[in-house]
């Protein structure tokens, strides 16, 4: 598979995005997030940050900075990593594999089993929803099927991804979301509000992509293409970076305010 399909000048886009990656010639992405845990996920909300991180105990824990840090007595899934997202007006939702194998979200630290099993090895994702909308977590099922989760209600939409790789999910300005994942086919699906595209680019095995709003009702999406090379996906045209990435890594993208 050849993820060169559909190519547009990088002029204005990786200008208005943050892309961190392990690449061939860089230092680890740790160096943008000091502290911060193994398998750690993070929100700022004002001048406060959210981190959910698996601890060495095997127990998610959340932590607001160097010095804190609250056990919440829920056993993770070994090898997998939790999401958070902040809500509107404080607080936050995280979202993680409970060593059960289902899926748990937690709202401000109370935790509640979703009775939604998960693929071995997978981690799911979470995006605030605009409008006061709640959340929307997306998740690879134990039937290898991509779910989504809107506000604790499960959904199959029914799209087979490929082992061993995990969702990506984002909150769309105007409403609704956007999420990205590794087909059963290595190519880079994004799917709208149940929706499902192809976007005909090949992914890297074992590597999952990152997604994330831009101004209006778009989205930019990041990944590993099957080549070793970033590529980053404006609304579902793919642009090859030229940038090497490590073997089995994953990038992550935001938007810069």
């Amino acid at each position: 598979m050849n993820p060169i399909r559909r190519i547009r000048p990088l002029a204005g886009i990786l200008a208005s995005l943050a892309v961190a990656l392990l690449a061939s010639s860089t230092v680890s992405p740790a160096a943008f997030a000091a502290r911060m845990p193994v398998g750690a996920s993070a929100l700022v909300s004002a001048d406060n940050t959210d981190i959910a991180f698996q601890a060495d105990t095997k127990i998610l824990w959340t932590s607001n900075g160097p010095g804190t840090g609250q056990s919440l007595g829920l056993g993770m899934e070994a090898g997998t990593s939790p999401a958070i997202t902040a809500l509107p007006g404080g607080g936050y939702e995280a979202a993680f594999q409970a060593n059960t194998g289902d899926l748990w979200v937690v709202d401000n630290g109370a935790g509640q089993d979703l009775g939604l099993g998960m693929k071995a090895g997978t981690s799911p994702a979470i995006s605030t929803l605009a409008f006061g909308a709640g959340y929307e977590a997306a998740f690879q099922a134990n039937t290898g099927d991509l779910w989504v989760v809107d506000n604790g209600v499960g959904q199959d939409l029914g799209l087979g991804m490929k082992t061993a790789t995990s969702p990506a999910i984002a909150g769309l300005e105007l409403g609704g979301y956007e999420a990205a994942f590794q087909a059963n086919t290595g190519h880079l699906w994004a799917v709208q509000n149940g929706a499902g595209h192809d976007l005909g680019l090949g992914m890297k095995t074992a590597t999952s992509p990152a997604i994330t709003a831009l101004p209006g009702d778009g989205y930019e999406a990041a990944f590993q293409a099957n080549t070793g090379l970033l590529w980053v996906a404006p609304n579902g045209i793919g642009q090859n970076t030229g940038l090497g990435m490590l073997t089995a890594t994953s990038p992550a993208i935001s938007i810069l305010l």
